[in-house]
């Protein structure tokens, strides 16, 4: 579904209030995993025989078998597997046909011969029981003939971290003077498609109301109900000059929002996680709208073979994909997904010493740093149960979700002077135009600020 228009809902009434301690990083001792879920790809020539994908075809699709060889291990365990999303079938949309057990050949038929693109064929998610042994599952059916793959569904979560509130130091973009940033550079990025992946976004925002090229929200309602995608929007393509508020990094510039996160917490932590249907559906559909450039302030610690395809399928089309680095150095500083993917700019914080924040990641695979503490931006104008009265038009909030908006700004500034730019060719520019940091020496690159802090005057230079 899309939308331009915001729903008039009150929140209170709809919604439990949200645990307000948790912050928007991982809780140190959450799984890495959603529970219950796995992902199946089948093989093509498994449905060889079933009958064409169609409407009329749907009762003859539930009615027919796997070949004995593939069915064996889903028959075992069908008491156990709960329903069956072929995710990218044209006709079901991301939902299942069904919960019976009839339905996992149909889906699989459906996932094959329906898929939105030829190279995700077979492609479907299984929710599983909370008392069924995953692992022995998972062990299962990747031993079968006519399975390409099976793998767990990594979390992804928010790369932000709490406000600081009532700290008037806060009110000031700092952040614009530190990448370089002058009104006088050439800021017109409104001919690049600039795809943001996130909580989804106020479209009533004075600051927004003509930065958004296309909104979809699919099947959940048109609010930002945690406000991280408005703040992020907002980094990248706030108004300028029209006496309100803040400036955004480029003066024009399409944004494509897709919302890939429900409007209610996890029950058992409070966190908000990425819906991986959704998710994986941005990704496709992002692919196939053309976008230029794509921001991604999530991060999780485990990987994922699917959203690996989905990432090279980006890339390979021309989409330069910015990621955060992740907010959890201080829980170990794990290597987090999707940052550290081949080709992928991961961009880590820095405050306004120009050192690296305190919770920003690092490793090897990071490509260079930008302000990402304490950083003014826009929230939605109404408040909501995930954030209090005081978050609302506009914050100051801190995380790697905050650094990687500056880059994909840049990105799509770079891209407005380069049209013909691949997406290395555009991280190489970044890299190279990267201010060196004081604390980096003499050497080129270092696994705590990458190659330096962007600078968007030298990149446009």
């Amino acid at each position: 579904m899309t939308t331009k228009i915001r729903d008039n809902v009150d929140e209170k009434k709809r919604f439990q209030p949200a645990r307000r301690d948790i912050p928007f990083r991982h809780h140190e001792g959450s799984d890495e995993y959603f529970p219950g879920m796995l992902m199946v790809r089948c093989k093509a020539d498994v449905v060889v025989n079933a009958p064409t994908v169609a409407l009329a075809h749907i009762s003859a699709l539930r009615e027919m078998k796997l070949p004995e060889a593939v069915n064996t291990p889903f028959v075992a365990h069908e008491k156990d597997i709960r329903e069956i999303i072929p995710v990218f079938s044209r006709l079901t949309g991301g939902r299942s046909l069904s919960t019976a057990s009839t339905s996992i050949a149909a889906s699989f038929a459906t996932s094959v011969q329906d898929s939105e693109n030829e190279d995700l064929r077979g492609i479907n998610l299984l929710r599983i029981s909370s008392r069924a042994d995953l692992e022995k599952i998972r062990k299962d059916l990747a031993s079968t003939d006519g399975i390409e793959y099976v793998h767990r569904v990594p979390r992804r979560w928010l790369s932000a971290v709490r406000p600081i509130l009532n700290d008037p130091l806060l009110a000031r973009q700092w952040g614009l003077k530190a990448i370089g940033w002058n009104p006088s550079l050439p800021l017109d990025a409104s001919n690049i498609l600039v795809a943001v992946l996130d909580t989804g976004i106020d479209m009533t925002h004075v600051e927004l109301l003509n930065s958004i090229n296309y909104y979809n929200h699919d099947n959940s309602r048109n609010l930002d109900i945690v406000g991280h995608g408005t703040h992020v929007a907002g980094i990248i393509a706030a108004a300028t000059n029209n006496s309100a508020g803040i400036a955004g990094i480029c003066q024009r510039c399409d944004l494509n929002i897709w919302k890939i996160f429900g409007d209610t917490p996890d029950p058992v932590d409070g966190q908000y996680y990425v819906d991986p249907v959704l998710y994986q559906r941005a990704l496709n559909a992002a692919k196939n709208s053309g976008m230029r450039v794509m921001n991604l302030s999530i991060g999780g610690t485990a990987d994922s073979p699917t959203e690996e395809i989905l990432f090279r399928r980006l890339i390979d089309s021309g989409c330069t994909i910015v990621a955060a680095m992740g907010n959890e150095f201080e829980a170990g500083n794990p290597i987090e997904y999707p940052a550290a993917y081949p080709d992928v700019i991961a961009v880590g914080a820095v405050g306004r010493n120009k050192k690296r924040a305190a919770f920003s990641c690092t490793g090897g695979h990071i490509s260079l740093c930008a302000p990402g503490v304490g950083v003014l931006s826009t929230l939605p104008v109404q408040p909501s149960v995930a954030r209090s009265e005081k978050e609302i038009e506009y914050a100051a909030w801190s995380g790697t979700s905050m650094a990687a908006p500056h880059v994909t700004a840049a990105a799509a500034l770079v891209l407005a002077r380069n049209p013909n730019f691949t997406p290395a060719q555009v991280k190489q520019k970044l890299t190279n135009k990267a201010k060196k940091i004081d604390k980096m020496g003499n050497i080129g690159i270092s696994e705590e600020y990458g190659y330096g802090l962007l600078n968007i005057a030298n990149a446009l230079a």
